[in-house]
């Protein structure tokens, strides 16, 4: 299965285009790196910089446009499309592949994920150049399956850990990691 997870802000914003994200909330980091230990995760090339050192017992997959690009680490891989970056989870016998960002990466796999985990921050970030989780709501595709509020705490916002699923088509999901090889 391919899950995306993210931290959203008001009007979907989960960072600025030149880089970080505008908010520190100790209770969401927990929740991401328990979410995520021991996993493997699709990052792209900008995300991975911004993550390097922190990776511990996760296996980062980059994806990126850049033919060229070594990651710091001869465990991390490296890969062109999303349908490389599932057919490396495959071959490599991984269950659930988690997609961590940037927007442009979160865009690429929607079509493809059936899991969301979505921490919703209850908060307005005016910053420039915002970037955005892509829309999903308005597809009807995805249902939302359980959720988490979490109060404010430390002086930080409320939020609401949310756990979306796709709606199945026909009696089968959109994507799995069970299924033969995606174009592309």
């Amino acid at each position: 299965m391919l899950t995306l997870i993210a931290a959203l802000a008001e009007d979907r914003v989960i960072g600025s285009a030149s880089g970080g994200i505008p908010w520190d909330l100790p209770r969401d980091r927990a929740h991401f790196r328990a979410r995520t230990e021991g996993r493997w995760l699709l990052v792209g090339r900008r995300t991975y910089a911004e993550m390097e050192g922190w990776f511990g017992d996760r296996t980062p997959i980059i994806l990126t446009k850049q033919p060229d690009f070594r990651p710091r680490h001869p465990a991390h891989r490296v890969v062109a499309s999303p349908a490389a970056a599932l057919d490396l989870a495959r071959a490599n016998g991984v269950g659930e592949l988690i997609v961590c960002g940037g927007a442009e990466v979160y865009a690429a796999t929607l079509p493809l994920a059936g899991c969301l985990v979505l921490t919703r921050i209850g908060l307005h970030v005016d910053i420039p150049d915002p970037v955005r989780f892509p829309d999903f709501e308005s597809s009807g595709e995805w249902r939302l399956s359980h959720t988490e509020t979490w109060p404010a705490a430390d002086g930080g916002p409320a939020a609401r850990c949310e756990i979306h699923a796709r709606k199945p088509q026909g009696g089968m999901a959109k994507s799995s990691l069970a299924r033969g090889p995606l174009p592309g």
